[in-house]
């Protein structure tokens, strides 16, 4: 259905236009033959849609920068701050300045200087301070309706009514924009050392429905520019639909960055090494901020101190920087004996399971695995919270009617991809059937079954890429994002894109 209702395919534009070029030119004019060049009108016709290409990503919420077909950047007014860690631009409506650990809420310090209780208050992790500014000052329309609701619900919090209500609840605590629910285990022989209860924090429903909605509006600004000119409003029309896998592409990328960013500053905060976010994005940007205070010390013997102390500290940031993502709940630990007299000093790196992993670290890594290995379940994750299937279930558009009223169905990303591999076979059944009926029909059926992707095989950003096939009616080629393996790759990534 989809794609018997795209209108916007380059190719059967291109042979339109000819056609009716061709059908509506005179044949003679006053001047003679009347010439029509068939080439140039191509190339006009590929310039335009190379122009199309790059204005859609100059759309506020189309991650990443404006590029050519062939990734060079485009200089312009629009989108020309990102942030530090991820890469994000600040122009959109989905822009997030967060960390992933509780930090002091600098907006309520500002607007409340007389005020004690705003003068120590405090951000639980993953609410943005910016959400504090107004519009005009900077803040996306995610950042305040997220600090607005935090504001909403830890008012209620401190009602002692609305307290007992939720102590009714069992294992479940309440506070702020979150819900956490706490499950207690039962002894496990085989596993001795498993803590007794485990927790897991996230979104009240009431609040992740608002927060979709602030996507589904972003969104719509991204369907808008997809589409032909003067088709924008148009609910009945698609948009092109390189368009919509190039977007498509650039926000699988940018979560990945994202969640790679939050679990390493979640980890080097955890460790006590730093506290990187996207102001202070990396290791040495922290240090210059540490070591400025430090040099306000008086007492030599004390500025020694903290200076030898931090220089500790910054090496153990890089380290854990360095350390991939699929590293199940590294910890620095002092060496044994026999490590320290083989010449091993001071903390060492170990992977210490996932018995007492932090409940974010915990969500942030398998967040990671579940897009590293599409399609894969709740049984295939190192865990010690068991999720349930139903969290793995996404609403998929299945139909689009005339009127353009669209049908959904949930599924997992098993499910998908199950769905995918049956419509291959489908194809090549078809294609048989035609082969029947006109024996010099040829097709390849080897390299359609190899375009068959199996649950738990593929990063999302490989499936995600656009397709060569796309990419070369514009003129450039088609490259799987990288997905950085560690926090180190990714500020490189960051800095190597920035210098473009």
């Amino acid at each position: 259905m989809i794609q018997r209702s795209l209108k916007t395919n380059r190719s059967l534009r291109l042979l339109s236009l000819l056609a009716l070029a061709f059908s509506t030119a005179p044949l003679w004019g006053e001047g003679g033959v009347v010439q029509y060049d068939a080439e140039t009108e191509a190339e006009k016709a590929r310039k335009n849609y190379i122009e199309r290409f790059i204005k859609f990503t100059q759309d506020q919420n189309v991650s990443g920068k404006a590029k050519d077909p062939n990734g060079k950047v485009v200089q312009n007014n629009q989108k020309s701050r990102f942030n530090k860690d991820d890469g994000n631009s600040f122009e959109s409506l989905l822009t997030y300045h967060d960390a992933s650990y509780s930090t002091a809420d600098e907006e309520a310090k500002k607007q409340n200087p007389n005020d004690p209780k705003a003068q120590s208050r405090r951000l639980y992790a993953f609410i943005s301070s910016h959400g504090g500014i107004a519009a005009g000052g900077g803040s996306s329309q995610l950042e305040r309706t997220v600090y607005e609701k935090h504001t909403e619900y830890s008012k209620q919090d401190e009602d002692p009514e609305a307290q007992k209500k939720r102590e009714k609840e069992k294992g479940i605590k309440y506070y702020s924009i979150f819900k956490e629910e706490t499950r207690e285990l039962e002894p496990n022989p085989k596993n001795p050392d498993q803590p007794e209860s485990v927790s897991r924090v996230t979104l009240r429903p009431e609040v992740k429905e608002v927060i979709e909605q602030v996507g589904a509006e972003a969104f719509q600004t991204v369907e808008r520019s997809a589409k032909d000119p003067g088709a924008e409003n148009d609910p009945k029309l698609m948009g092109n639909l390189t368009f919509y896998r190039e977007a498509v592409a650039r926000a699988s990328k940018a979560m990945w960055d994202s969640t790679l960013a939050n679990l390493s500053q979640r980890r080097v905060f955890k460790e006590g090494e730093g506290s990187l976010s996207e102001g202070v994005a990396s290791c040495e940007s922290w240090a210059q901020n540490e070591s400025a205070e430090i040099e306000k010390l008086t007492d030599a013997a004390e500025k020694k101190d903290q200076q030898e102390r931090l220089q500790k500290r910054v090496q153990q940031c890089k380290q854990m920087s360095q350390v991939s993502w699929r590293m199940v709940n590294p910890k620095f630990e002092e060496p044994d004996g026999n490590q320290g007299n083989s010449g091993n000093s001071g903390p060492q790196l170990k992977e210490k399971g996932p018995n007492y992993e932090d409940k974010y670290s915990r969500d942030l890594r398998n967040q990671l695995e579940v897009m590293d290995k599409v399609g894969v379940g709740p049984d295939g994750l190192k865990s010690n919270w068991k999720y349930d299937e139903e969290e793995f279930k996404n609403e998929v558009l299945s139909e689009t009617d005339d009127e353009g009223n669209v049908s959904t169905v949930k599924m997992t990303n098993a499910e998908q991809l199950d769905s995918y591999n049956k419509a291959l076979d489908e194809s090549i059944e078809s294609m048989k059937a035609v082969q029947k009926t006109l024996p010099d029909f040829q097709f390849d059926e080897k390299e359609i079954q190899a375009k068959k992707i199996q649950a738990g095989q593929k990063n999302i950003l490989e499936i995600n890429k656009v397709p060569e096939q796309m990419m070369e009616e514009l003129g450039g080629q088609s490259n799987t994002p990288k997905a950085a393996e560690n926090y180190s790759e990714l500020l490189q990534e960051q800095s190597g894109d920035s210098a473009q």
